[in-house]
């Protein structure tokens, strides 16, 4: 084991996981943030049943959406700003790496701070710090992929580097949920403080690991700056390339940040943890699965035409869940919207890197942030129109979901079809 990771740490950019051993952590640390510790500690700060904030009583579906659009709005400002400001970073250990570090450590220290968070305000306040440190460190370490790897390859490239987003994520809800289980849940809150701190490990780790990854910059397999090629196109394939990239990420985060509710409410459950746990593992799979070889296929085929298939698969996955929604039926389906989101985001990201310059590729990358700011907000803020859906009739509000998510599986690829080949 120990000669296998001295070996691939030699290997430094050369390598896919090196590139990607930071993505791996913090993909994994936010999403369980968002899928496990938020709900439940959205529980926890309004024992009431309800937050009072600015004169509106939110319900657990509303103070959620608050919290998580607080968390999207610091990443569309820090992630830009963080990738803008690496590509102007001249130093030994190379632009992008000093970011992760601080990004990465500072990301470990804070996130403690949720355990004792007493009230709705501080839980927000401990939510937005963290962010900022995590943005900080994913912002500048989505660029070392355009850095470091030909055009030619980028396809490949993109699906090894955001597997590596899915098996990070996917590995980590599952051992979050394992911790949860260990431990009785009736008034007993140990899972919670042992789950952050394996999170704050697994960053420390991932981190570290990336330290010594890249620290001696190696000579980089992309074209070099001064003969990057520029296209009267780009700035409207930028602008699609958001909007495909929004509106896939909108698909997904609405049905992401409300899994939990979701599942209890809708197919009755009164622990959602192990249902929760075969979601995430068929969606793991099934975009794993799917993201190298669409990514790969790309790099043959019109990127374009697999995002639009992957746009495909996903809406006629949501809207049957919609008609078809016992468990058996819901982990079939959902094992199409984890293809869907493969396929897309693997292509997304190789569509990115044929769009951007080299040279400003951090703060071209981070602008990307603009689209979790714009999925965040209106998956998030989603909360409270379920609630008011679902108090009008059972279930409304999470089925409106599903079929709205449809809907933006079919937007994401149209905005696609539309990039200009670049001159």
């Amino acid at each position: 084991m120990f000669s296998l990771t001295k070996k691939l740490i030699s290997e430094g950019t050369s390598n896919v996981f090196n590139l990607g051993s930071f993505i791996f952590g913090i993909s994994g640390m936010i999403i369980c943030l968002v899928v496990i510790i938020a709900p439940y500690k959205i529980l926890e700060v309004m024992p009431l049943g309800y937050v009072k904030l600015f004169g509106f009583n939110l319900e657990k579906n509303g103070a959620l959406g608050i919290l998580l659009v607080s968390g999207v709005v610091v990443a569309a400002i820090t992630q830009p700003l963080a990738g803008l400001i690496s590509d102007r970073t001249k130093v030994k250990i190379g632009k992008r790496l000093p970011f992760i570090l601080i990004g990465g450590f500072g990301t470990a220290l804070t996130i403690i701070t949720i355990y004792y968070a007493k009230d709705f305000i501080s839980l927000l306040f401990c939510w937005m710090i963290i962010q900022f440190f995590a943005n900080l460190g994913e912002g500048p370490a989505n660029a070392l992929l355009k850095d470091h790897v030909s055009e030619e390859e980028f396809g490949s490239a993109s699906g090894k580097f955001n597997s590596l987003r899915v098996v990070g994520s996917v590995a980590t809800l599952i051992i979050v949920l394992q911790i949860m289980n260990i431990y009785d849940q009736t008034g007993n809150r140990a899972w919670f403080l042992a789950g952050l701190l394996f999170l704050s490990w697994l960053i420390i780790i991932t981190t570290t690991w990336s330290y010594y990854a890249l620290r001696y910059p190696r000579i980089s397999n992309s074209k070099d700056d001064s003969i990057d090629k520029k296209s009267k196109n780009r700035l409207g394939n930028l602008i699609l390339v958001l909007i495909t990239f929004s509106f896939t990420l909108l698909a997904f985060t609405s049905l992401q940040s409300y899994a939990v509710f979701l599942l209890q409410d809708i197919l009755n459950l009164e622990n959602p943890a192990p249902m929760l746990t075969g979601v995430i593992i068929v969606l793991g799979l099934s975009i794993g699965l799917s993201m190298f070889p669409a990514g790969k296929l790309s790099d043959k085929y019109n990127r374009k035409i697999i995002i639009i298939i992957g746009g495909i698969i996903g809406s006629v996955s949501c809207f049957l869940i919609i008609i078809f929604h016992s468990p058996l039926s819901v982990l079939i389906l959902c094992s199409g919207i984890g293809i869907s989101v493969g396929s897309m985001f693997g292509t997304i990201w190789a569509l990115t890197n044929d769009v951007i310059s080299k040279k400003n590729a951090g703060n071209q990358i981070g602008l990307l942030a603009l689209g979790f700011l714009f999925s965040g907000i209106g998956a998030r803020l989603a909360g409270i129109l379920i609630d008011y859906l679902n108090n009008m009739r059972l279930n409304l509000g999470y089925f409106s979901l599903i079929a709205f998510a449809g809907i933006c599986f079919i937007i994401a690829p149209l905005a696609a079809s539309m990039i200009k080949n670049e001159e």
